[in-house]
């Protein structure tokens, strides 16, 4: 078959209230034999994304109109998903074959015609899987997908993609506004200094980088290496169980001077949510092992706002975190660490442990 319908609504989009059809992209695509792009052949609705062959990367998205801060570009279903625990090549190679052979002939189609880096391995299928997974499940399975394997790494991406495990789906949520016309894409390698992420990208997806930030002169470049690696160790300093229980300020004080380094190295970009979520997530952590709830509550709240704008409100985590400060959950334990009580409050009181974050709380 020359063609198929992707997806087909009944209804004429006269009918559709206007607030809802300008939310509503339905494509029909077409597929052609020997053919691997994915041509819209007939849209209904503002088109967010165009696929189209990016010079130098092969295809891509392009973002079809501008496109806002925490907007979500794309949710998608995958085409299959495999663990990552695999005790050999063969075993592994095997339940693809299998998997990739009860597909219906459409996604077998999209399947192969992703991009494989790696042509010449003796594993062919999982070259071509892990050439274009994205993790899910808490990192020990992965999916592959029709239109989402198609976004191109930057290390300064403008958009950030999370697994729904409800949906059992991937969302991509824009990180900053995108103009219509450029490009949409994601960080493939994350945290890593200049080298290691030349070294990983090389091998693990065949492409050089020429990004902004790899772009940058020599100088600028040695300049956000020493940011990552204190980013890095900072983030292990917040986590010591140790230093939690025994110094608290010294640790909230450590967790300011991240939050800002993060600000410094990654904002605007797809790193900046995450990685501050992270350092958020680590400030809460310490407050609630020391029974600062007020303290803890304006963390979370931070930590919620940039969740929403990179997972988007209907995340499992979103809406934990949501319920929690409507309804005021009190954590009386965390992590296995035992609650101390110098600091306590409730969460109406005024926060005692913030203070050591300086300014950077985003409260």
């Amino acid at each position: 078959m020359d063609h198929f319908l992707e997806s087909c609504p009944a209804v004429s989009p006269s009918f559709l209230p206007l607030a809802i059809y300008s939310c509503i992209t339905i494509t029909i695509l077409t597929l052609r034999k020997n053919q691997t792009t994915l041509e819209p052949i007939c849209t209904f609705g503002p088109q967010l994304y165009d696929i189209r062959s990016i010079p130098g990367k092969g295809r891509g998205l392009v973002s079809g109109i501008d496109i806002r801060r925490g907007q979500r570009i794309l949710h998608e279903q995958p085409l299959f998903t495999s663990s990552l625990r695999w005790t050999s090549h063969k075993d592994f190679e095997d339940y693809l074959a299998s998997t990739i052979a009860s597909l219906l002939p459409s996604k077998r189609d999209t399947f192969f015609a992703l991009h494989n880096a790696h042509p010449e391995s003796e594993h062919p299928l999982q070259a071509r899987f892990i050439t274009n997974c994205l993790t899910c499940q808490d990192g020990t399975e992965a999916a592959v997908y029709n239109t989402a394997c198609m976004v191109n790494h930057s290390c300064r991406a403008n958009t950030q993609w999370s697994w729904n495990k409800e949906a059992k789906a991937v969302a991509f949520h824009a990180v900053r506004n995108i103009a219509a016309g450029e490009e949409i894409t994601i960080n493939y390698i994350f945290g890593d200094i200049r080298a290691v992420r030349e070294e990983k990208l090389g091998r693990l997806f065949g492409i050089t980088c020429r990004c902004e930030l790899c772009s940058l002169p020599h100088i600028e470049i040695g300049k956000s290496d020493c940011r990552r690696i204190e980013i890095q160790k900072l983030l292990e300093a917040v986590r010591n169980d140790q230093k939690i229980i025994n110094k608290p300020e010294g640790c909230l004080a450590k967790s300011g001077q991240l939050i800002a380094l993060i600000d410094k190295e990654h904002a605007g970009h797809s790193e900046h949510l995450p990685v501050s979520v992270e350092a958020y997530d680590a400030a809460y952590r310490i407050c609630t092992t020391h029974s600062d709830l007020a303290s803890a509550c304006v963390l979370q709240k931070r930590s919620y706002d940039m969740r929403v704008i990179y997972e988007g409100s209907d995340s499992p985590l979103v809406k934990q975190i949501k319920y929690a400060l409507e309804y005021k959950h009190q954590e009386t334990w965390v992590d296995g660490l035992r609650s101390l009580t110098k600091w306590r409050t409730t969460r109406d009181d005024e926060p005692k442990l913030l203070k050591f974050m300086g300014t950077n709380t985003g409260a």
